[in-house]
């Protein structure tokens, strides 16, 4: 399995120009609260992400806004986890591929018609663009 820690401290050395701290992170019992309300247990690589970088503001509103795990919900068959900034976009993780480490994430066209599309990429390539998109446009 991957080293979720390593791989979301570098996005963070990358992109905020350090490590990740304890102040950045959640503790197991916000995670598991979530998990407990909404009946599932969240994929090892977004729960890795709220214990690494669940409190880093810089991270998680740079732009896109990520949830808070006490504000994840189901919509449909996906598991709601990220708005993008203007709400033109949001994206989330199938139910079915809950069970997955690093499972394949989804984003949803908010405009009408609503539709779903694969990103192609696991949640973890999925950080990792997005935050290289980011330096890129100097957001």
């Amino acid at each position: 399995m991957p080293n979720f820690r390593q791989i979301y401290d570098g996005i963070a050395v990358a992109y905020l120009g350090r490590g990740l701290a304890r102040r950045d992170g959640l503790s197991e019992a916000v995670i598991a609260r979530a998990e407990k309300l909404l009946g599932v247990r969240l994929p090892e690589a977004l729960r890795e992400y709220y214990a690494c970088a669940g409190n880093a503001s810089g991270l998680n509103e740079a732009h896109n806004h990520f949830r808070n795990p006490r504000d994840l919900y189901f919509e449909g068959e996906y598991l709601m986890f990220m708005d993008e900034n203007q709400a033109v976009v949001s994206w989330g993780i199938k139910r079915a591929d809950l069970g997955e480490a690093d499972p394949v994430v989804w984003q949803r066209n908010n405009t009408p018609p609503e539709e779903w599309y694969s990103e192609e990429k696991s949640f973890t390539e999925l950080m990792a663009s997005m935050f290289e998109w980011y330096k890129s446009e100097g957001i």
